[in-house]
């Protein structure tokens, strides 16, 4: 089953709830078949974030390829090699068709799960698999994967459209469990890991806690929330970030599922947060910008949301210092105080495509890349957005 663009799951949410605004239990009702008429209507598009390591960039291309580029002295980026890469014989049958997650670099190997052609290893010198050696291994996964990977202790963890959960060691891409470990709905949530805990969001609104040894429950229930969740984040404090698109934010206990907090936005939640364990960041599908600040006793507002250009705050901010980096749908970078909500400067992004992918910080400066393939860097310094010109780059 393809995922389509939230977008998409956003109309046929409010068709929905606009058919029957009298009822909440009729609203949803309506809802689910609904939903399942919008299924497959769009091609798979990708937004998987940059990932900057020194002067390498690894960014993602046209139909879910992935590029190493190289950063210049004169601001522009060299591609040092692309993958798949259609000269060579053994990826010449490598359709990826798209990226959704970060790719994830370890040492000499940087790991990429692909939509559809399933999960590699690369070696960052040169992009050629580790493994698989020959092909892709989608055989082994059951549907499709429209999040990333996390890896922790030399295990990837990665799920699936189809509801399947799986954790393989990254040495060698065998499965580190006795298998798959099955949920009703679809997985598009990146994976988080806390400890010897691994939690899986699903599109059904269930948020589970694994246990890394072997796939077992570590809480006694499933944590449910009334719509669907695509990201949770460990705040590294014992705590779990977790929106939804019911429009609440809530913050969990990461040992045993409980609520500790749950706060109401205007509009759906789908973007993983920015700040530390104490404050959070993050926007909304009304192209709201939130501040919360999270104590033992709770979550409130460290001031009024603020508004964006563009509407649709998918991509995740990013902090640096003080100034809170934004990018809407439109596509506008927004700059603003992160202490008072303050905004510094707008700058619109013309002609690029959309910026859904998460906002990746390296050296003080942030990187966006948009839906066309395009890279940016946002100076917090002086507010500016300037384009990385890319040459090399295989489509």
């Amino acid at each position: 089953m393809k995922p389509f663009s939230a977008h998409k799951w956003r109309r046929c949410y409010d068709v929905a709830v606009n058919r029957s605004r009298a009822s909440l239990v009729v609203a949803v009702l309506l809802f689910l078949p609904l939903f399942a008429g919008c299924v497959g209507v769009t091609n798979p598009d990708g937004w998987a974030a940059p990932v900057v390591n020194g002067q390498d960039v690894y960014v993602a291309t046209s139909k879910g390829h992935l590029s190493a580029v190289t950063l210049q002295d004169d601001g522009s980026a060299t591609a040092r090699w692309t993958f798949p890469d259609k000269d060579r014989d053994s990826d010449k049958k490598i359709e990826p068709e798209a990226l959704y997650g970060e790719p994830v670099i370890d040492g000499d190997r940087v790991y990429l799960a692909t939509f559809s052609a399933g999960v590699f290893a690369l070696n960052t010198a040169d992009g050629r698999p580790a493994w698989p050696v020959d092909g892709t291994n989608a055989g082994q996964i059951d549907g499709n994967i429209a999040g990333g990977l996390t890896l922790a202790d030399g295990i990837l963890y990665f799920g699936t459209t189809e509801g399947r959960f799986y954790a393989w060691n990254a040495a060698d891409g065998t499965p580190a469990w006795p298998g798959p470990v099955s949920f009703d709905r679809g997985i598009w949530a990146t994976p988080a890991v806390d400890g010897e805990r691994v939690f899986v969001a699903t599109m059904g609104g269930e948020l589970r806690a694994l246990s890394t040894r072997d796939g077992s429950p570590a809480w006694d229930a499933p944590f449910t929330a009334t719509g669907a969740i695509a990201n949770v984040t460990a705040l590294g404090d014992g705590r779990l970030f977790v929106p939804s698109i019911n429009r609440h934010v809530y913050i969990l206990d990461a040992a045993t599922g409980k609520v500790l907090a749950d706060y109401r936005a205007k509009d759906w939640v789908w973007t993983a947060p920015a700040g530390d364990a104490s404050r959070v960041y993050f926007g909304d599908f009304g192209g709201h910008v939130y501040a919360l600040d999270i104590t033992e006793s709770g979550a409130k507002a460290a001031w009024e949301p603020v508004g964006v250009e563009g509407e649709r705050v998918k991509a995740g901010a990013a902090v640096i210092g003080d100034v809170l980096v934004v990018a809407d749908r439109k596509p506008v970078v927004t700059f603003i105080k992160a202490s008072t909500g303050e905004v510094l400067n707008r700058v619109p992004v013309e002609d690029a495509g959309t910026i859904r992918a998460n906002i990746t910080v390296e050296g003080g400066i942030a990187y966006l890349v948009t839906t066309k393939g395009r890279l940016f860097r946002a100076n917090p310094q002086n507010y500016s957005v300037v384009e990385v010109e890319l040459s090399g780059v295989k489509k």
